[in-house]
């Protein structure tokens, strides 16, 4: 069997339909990418009305769980974050459980279908929101219980407004 290649060529700017485009969650709300696993220094602290940045405290870190603290330099709010970032372990429809580092320990995060369809107006997939929320809890200081992100809920409304940088 011969191999065929088709050229594509796909036209830049103007989109069909004429409406404003959306843009992706990663650029909208620019604190998303402060939650990610890639930043060192700088997060915002996820306390609600507080300005302030979290900052990593190298002393702090706990081998056995694989957790680094950090601690806001404004309110003293104290969270967690995972050197290697969170580990998707498995799923079973709405529900992700995600793992950190050497510890045995589990987060437990659960999508409701209105907010997978909220975020993926953002081009935000589940897996991706998943471990984004996975990621704010830990920061929250919760290494315990599970996150539910229905609607209505306390705990959506904080992370949400967190992720977009309100």
């Amino acid at each position: 069997m011969v191999p065929r290649i088709a050229e594509v060529s796909v036209q830049q700017g103007d989109s069909s339909g004429g409406g404003k485009q959306v843009s992706p969650a990663h650029e909208a709300c620019h604190s998303m990418q402060a939650a990610s696993s890639e930043h060192r220094d700088g997060l915002r602290c996820p306390a609600k009305k507080c300005a302030g940045l979290l900052k990593a405290s190298e002393a702090d870190y706990n081998f056995r769980s694989g957790l680094e603290t950090w601690v806001c330099e404004a309110c003293g709010h104290r969270g967690f974050r995972s050197r290697e970032g969170v580990i998707h372990l498995f799923r079973g429809g709405y529900e992700f459980n995600f793992s950190y580092g050497p510890s045995t320990q589990t987060i437990t995060v659960v999508l409701s279908s209105a907010a997978v369809n909220l975020w993926s107006t953002h081009g935000v997939n589940e897996e991706r929101l998943a471990k984004m929320a996975a990621e704010w809890t830990l920061l929250c200081g919760n290494t315990k219980k599970p996150v539910s992100l229905g609607l209505p809920s306390e705990e959506f409304a904080d992370f949400y407004l967190y992720s977009c940088g309100d």
